[in-house]
């Protein structure tokens, strides 16, 4: 768990430093994703005891709500997570480039998941 967790500090603190950086739009949505994968990452093998890797990021968030469903944990946040990953092909394999507001938006619900993720990592 610990590497998540750390994955997702620096992923963090990368975010932090690119939101009031238009020039760097692509990396802000990027990290904005990744930190939200990592963290969902460190909660499930809190709640599980184990790392299931899957290509497919939007099963693991299947996963977190079905395994806070079972411990009676609100997962209000997953829904954060959800877009970060509805959006991720897009902006990691589009050719269009990634605006600046869509990049802050996705840096919102970053936030917003980590918000909600981290005190039940801490527990």
């Amino acid at each position: 768990m610990d590497v998540f967790i750390e994955r997702g500090d620096q992923l963090s603190e990368s975010r932090e430093l690119m939101k009031g950086s238009p020039g760097y739009s692509s990396a802000l949505a990027l990290v904005s994703i990744h930190c939200a994968i990592a963290l969902n990452d460190a909660l499930l093998v809190k709640l599980t005891g184990k790392h299931e890797m899957a290509t497919d990021h939007m099963i693991a968030a299947k996963r977190t709500k079905t395994q806070c469903s079972s411990k009676k944990i609100p997962a209000i946040g997953i829904r954060h997570l959800e877009d970060l990953l509805r959006a991720k092909t897009r902006v990691s394999y589009s050719d269009e480039r990634t605006t600046f507001e869509t990049a802050k938006r996705l840096a919102v619900a970053s936030e917003r998941f980590e918000a909600w993720v981290r005190p039940l990592i801490k527990q």
